[in-house]
């Protein structure tokens, strides 16, 4: 199995994509279990174009940085404010009518947040796993889930479309694609194939934090009832 092969593998095995709170959300997904996942993504989503930055600083390698570079004017519309995936969340946060006066980050998804700043401060090829497998093809197969799960709830009661699933999905397919292409590029020696390994796995795991904390308010309101 290549590079690129074990990647994929170990993004698709891992127990991230099969977390509790994912499990029970395709079976069925609340109105407020939407917008608890939509707010906490929203500080995931400003955190990916950072992490793209720091990446792209850390090599010498022009190619690389067009690269990585490319996928941060994509997630930033292009160049049009309104088209950024910030923008296209809040504009679809507000259709939902979130309360942005409340908007507050989870202890946990901060937690994840540090945690993919401190891997990609390891070095280029920790961040190239970090960003490329672990970010951008995970998103692929976890927005699938939650997007499969929000035209349910769609389905269920009126609810405006689905462009930031669909926008994201359009652009992770590509973004997965030329990150994969940049790793098998680059990562040429086994050490820089071992560093590209690591930050992936590194990553997957700080993912999982981000899904105990919905975890654990759900744990919180079941206490409750």
């Amino acid at each position: 199995m290549n590079l690129i092969e074990t990647l994929k593998k170990d993004v698709e095995t891992h127990p991230v994509l099969k977390s509790q709170w994912l499990l029970e959300r395709n079976i069925s997904m609340s109105f407020n279990d939407l917008i608890l996942w939509l707010s906490q993504e929203y500080f995931v989503s400003i955190g990916f174009v950072d992490w793209f930055l720091l990446v792209a600083a850390k090599t010498r390698d022009q190619n690389a940085k067009i690269v990585l570079v490319e996928n941060i004017w994509g997630e930033l519309g292009e160049g049009k404010i309104a088209d950024t995936h910030v923008s296209i969340l809040i504009d679809f946060l507000k259709k939902l009518n979130f309360d942005f006066s409340k908007h507050t980050i989870l202890p946990e998804t901060k937690t994840y947040l540090e945690k993919m700043e401190t891997i990609i401060a390891k070095g280029f090829f920790y961040g190239l796993g970090a960003l490329g497998p672990a970010n951008e093809y995970l998103l692929k197969l976890e927005y699938s889930q939650i997007s499969n799960a929000y035209q349910k709830l769609k389905s269920e009661m009126s609810l405006p479309e689905g462009k930031f699933f669909q926008v994201n999905l359009d652009a992770d397919e590509g973004h997965s694609q030329r990150m994969f292409e940049l790793i098998a590029e680059t990562a040429t020696s086994e050490e820089s194939k071992n560093q590209v390994l690591t930050g992936n796995l590194l990553a997957l795991v700080a993912r999982e934090d981000f899904y105990k904390g919905l975890s654990r308010l759900d744990k919180e309101w079941l206490t409750k009832v």
